[in-house]
């Protein structure tokens, strides 16, 4: 019927905005301050910094739509102005379901500035983001204690061990591990913090269903299960390299404090660093060896006056206070490494002869199987049987193909 008017009702977070078709002629009545972020991220070419800024200047969408051209482009770049006035009012609405649909389709969810799940402690911060994709347990963002631990890429032994370690002691003692998903150090805190069952947050500097770096797919699918990762991208953003400094202030935001492991003289961690202290959070650095170039920010870093990260302990007394330390929770953790000291010196007094031959020839530094071999005088699969057997008793450990250390 010609003059029939029909109407329309779209689910939409919170509340419904609702569109009329009059004649064939559409009507926008009213969008959601959830719906105006939404629809903002769903473009390609705008960031997380001139979403805020716009954000800031038209509180609502129909603000925004009544602004022109050249007013938006005289604070965000032109480009980004152009795509959003190019878009028609009538249709975002319908754009913004579509989005949250291919959301939903890929088991992807967000939460706004504005929503009761955004943890207050990065709601406080310079610039926050205004809205958060993720993927997994989206109560971890309430969690009252969380640690950062971040560092280099291509950490040494050294720095996975200690990451793993300090993420691993942390999480018994009741915190949340929050990193970056990169290789080195992030993924160490990471895996360090699931393997002893505790929880993590990966923080992307990518859209939330691009992942990166591709050789840590298993981590991330195992992290969308039973963790947490979020973005403050949303789909399809590529791995833009400037968006990962700014991804970094979310990773100190949400953290009581961060732990350096190993930085290079001009480290993006150094940046995470810079943006803790200014959020009021505690910096930690782990001390490295003078003529190490991965060490030449953390120890530097020490020298400006972080606090040195030599055990759990240091940072469990600097976040949560001296007399915690002597509670339960951290006697417990020293109960749990005095049983770990004492089931590896039975397993080294069980040790058969030739299996104390071979832990006499390996040490702190790593050795190749072949000079094990030569040292040794065993046959090639008697000793790779024997060093098999030293790795499940947890005795040493394989750092790369055929160079074996011990293992502390």
């Amino acid at each position: 019927m010609t003059g029939r008017i029909s109407r329309r009702r779209m689910c939409l977070k919170r509340c419904s905005s609702e569109i009329f078709l009059i004649r064939g002629k559409k009507m926008m009545v009213e969008m959601t301050k959830n719906d105006y972020l939404l629809w903002l991220s769903s473009f390609f070419e705008t960031g997380p910094t001139s979403i805020s800024k716009i954000i800031g200047r038209y509180r609502t969408f129909d603000e925004l739509t009544k602004v022109s051209y050249e007013e938006l482009a005289g604070f965000i770049p032109a480009k980004m102005a152009a795509v959003i006035k190019g878009d028609k009012p009538d249709d975002a609405a319908v754009k913004v379901e579509k989005y949250k649909e291919k959301l939903e389709k890929g088991g992807y969810s967000y939460i706004t500035i504005l929503d009761d799940e955004y943890p207050d402690r990065l709601k406080y911060i310079p610039d926050p983001p205004q809205i958060l994709f993720y993927k997994g347990d989206i109560s971890l963002l309430k969690r009252e204690r969380m640690i950062a631990i971040v560092g280099a890429r291509q950490a040494t032994d050294y720095g996975r061990e200690a990451a793993a370690y300090f993420s691993s002691e942390l999480s018994q003692a009741g915190f949340c591990v929050v990193s970056g998903l990169a290789f080195g150090i992030d993924t160490a805190a990471h895996k360090g913090a699931i393997k002893a069952g505790g929880r993590t947050i990966g923080v992307m500097g990518s859209g939330i269903n691009d992942i990166y770096p591709k050789g840590n797919t298993a981590l991330y699918k195992e992290m969308y299960e039973s963790q947490l990762v979020i973005s403050e991208n949303g789909l399809d953003i590529p791995s833009f390299a400037f968006n990962f400094p700014v991804r970094n202030r979310i990773i100190s935001g949400l953290s009581c404090g961060v732990i350096i492991v190993e930085a290079r003289e001009k480290s993006g961690s150094l940046i995470t660093a810079d943006q803790a202290l200014e959020q009021g959070r505690s910096v930690f650095a782990v001390p490295g060896r003078i003529n190490d170039p991965m060490s030449v920010g953390t120890n530097r870093l020490i020298h400006s006056g972080a606090v040195i990260a030599a055990k759990a302990e240091d940072i469990i007394e600097e976040i949560l206070g001296v007399s915690y330390t002597s509670d339960s929770l951290v006697k417990k953790m020293n109960g749990e490494r005095e049983k770990k000291d004492r089931e590896r010196t039975e397993c080294l007094e069980n040790l058969s002869g030739a299996e104390r031959l071979v832990m006499g020839k390996i040490s702190n530094d790593p050795s190749f199987v072949d000079d094990i071999l030569e040292e040794t005088k065993l046959g090639f699969s008697e000793l790779i049987s024997i060093l098999i057997r030293l790795e499940q008793y947890g005795l040493v450990r394989e750092t790369e193909r055929g160079y074996y250390i011990l293992k502390k």
